[in-house]
């Protein structure tokens, strides 16, 4: 949700004479248009256009522009090393005197920090922007910065849990938008994210009457986010689906899916097909439901991957930004050093030392993070193998199958056993074939006993561990 509220800026043609400084102001304006689209490639292509061109003029608000915009792209498209290097070429850019600047660039860098799940970093961030934003002048632009760093910590607060703390950011955000009494387009545009966040952080709280009027609170507001009204109807979902009230649950989740699937660059559809996967399964669609969920655990895998090459990025993040403060106070220093030398001679060893152990923590962190990759690479070659054949061995009905599967998933039976001690070691077997994903025709098929009989000891299993029968069996054993 973050993402929909930074600037919206965007660059456009390609030409290839120079354009004047107006020119390159009116296809900013007029990039407006490919970010509602969701085009995130070719914002950033449009983006990095007018950069250059700027630079070619030494247009200095043209290059912040677009060098914002290339920032914030790449943070859409978690591309977050590329994000970052935008930032630190406008800060040698000297435009940071600027307060809405420096706000802007001060969001991004927490977003990035976000990107990566370093939410205290990002909270840090944010709330030094409330700060900044409380020393603009203009009365409408001090609203509408402070009230978008106190949306960005209320999400940042809810992904820690910290619904308290959410829920304090988000009303202070609302309260602040209600009271204008004469609110244009952009105040609308944050209030009814600041509502939509706190209906959001009602429903992980599962305080379903909450989440109703603060949804009831958004539907009433006449703005609208494009794609990113996919939220809107999730939480309509989400509320329908507490309410058992399935089949309208399932047909706001295909409606949300849909819009969310134009947004490019996103991570929001992996939960969303669990979501509807749960719901397919709670009206007795299994098929939807195993469907949905191949979906989510494609897309979640993909997530992951990216998570790994970003967190390599963030070392070298952590280094940049924790060197800052050592080379100010060492320009501080050589510049009034004149009259200590032998302090100024005391710190430059102190500053080389702390840089060889900052670059030898570096190495060490990325060694460390290609050792995990390569042993989770071979991890996974060697579960492949053993999976095909464990499953083998089950459609074989062979009696070496319960102890290669306690060898390839050592860790289910324990559990199993610590709810229910009296299980039976038909149990086990049949509680492993439900967590290799075995429909029950396919028990039934190679343990010679009809589909019937399958079903009835699913639901003695269900009884013996204590499942509740709106509960999805399958799901139940893999998240054991």
């Amino acid at each position: 949700m973050k993402k929909l509220l930074l600037f919206l800026w965007l660059p456009l043609s390609f030409y290839s004479q120079k354009l004047t400084t107006k020119e390159i102001d009116q296809k900013l304006k007029q990039t407006e248009t490919i970010f509602a689209s969701g085009d995130t490639e070719k914002f950033i292509a449009t983006s990095l256009d007018l950069f250059e061109k700027a630079k070619a003029i030494d247009y200095s608000k043209g290059k912040v522009t677009a060098g914002l915009n290339l920032s914030y792209g790449y943070n859409r498209l978690n591309q977050f090393k590329k994000s970052i290097y935008y930032l630190h070429l406008l800060e040698r850019e000297n435009t940071t005197e600027d307060l809405n600047t420096q706000i802007d660039i001060n969001r991004l860098f927490g977003n990035n920090y976000y990107g990566v799940k370093m939410y205290d970093e990002a909270i840090v961030k944010y709330k030094k922007n409330i700060l900044l934003a409380s020393e603009i002048k203009d009365d409408s632009a001090k609203i509408y910065q402070s009230t978008i760093a106190m949306i960005d910590l209320a999400t940042t607060y809810c992904d820690k849990k910290s619904y308290d703390s959410a829920t304090i950011f988000g009303k202070r955000a609302i309260n602040i938008l209600q009271k204008k009494k004469k609110i244009c387009s952009c105040f609308e545009t944050n209030l009814k994210i600041a509502t939509l966040n706190l209906a959001g952080v009602k429903i992980k709280e599962q305080k379903i009457d909450s989440a109703k009027y603060f949804i009831k609170s958004v539907q009433s507001l006449p703005t609208n986010l494009g794609f990113y009204e996919f939220k809107t109807y999730k939480i309509l979902a989400q509320i329908n689906n507490a309410e058992k009230k399935y089949d309208s649950a399932i047909s706001y989740y295909k409606k949300s899916i849909e819009l969310a699937k134009k947004i490019k660059g996103s991570n929001y559809l992996p939960d969303l097909y669990l979501l509807i996967s749960d719901a397919y399964h709670k009206v007795g669609d299994s098929k939807n439901a195993q469907d949905n969920l191949r979906l989510y655990t494609i897309l979640n895998d993909k997530i992951k991957e990216t998570e790994d090459k970003n967190l390599k990025d963030t070392v070298q993040l952590l280094v940049d930004e924790k060197r800052k403060p050592l080379e100010a106070k060492t320009e501080y220093i050589i510049n009034w050093g004149l009259a200590a030398t032998v302090i100024i001679l005391l710190l430059i060893i102190v500053l080389v030392v702390n840089r060889r152990l900052h670059k030898m923590q570096k190495n060490i962190l990325i060694n460390n993070i290609n050792e995990k990759e390569n042993a989770s690479k071979a991890l996974s070659q060697k579960l492949n193998l053993a999976f095909d054949e464990v499953i083998q061995l089950a459609k074989s009905d062979d009696p070496s199958f319960i102890t290669r599967f306690q060898e390839v998933y050592p860790a289910l039976f324990p559990k199993l056993i610590s709810i229910e001690p009296q299980l039976q070691n038909s149990e086990l077997k049949f509680c492993a074939f439900i967590y290799l994903n075995f429909s029950t025709k396919d028990i039934a098929t190679f343990t010679f006993v009809q589909p019937q009989s399958i079903q009835i000891r699913k639901n003695r299993l269900r009884k013996r561990l204590q499942i509740s029968s709106e509960e999805d069996l399958y799901i139940w054993m893999k998240n054991i």
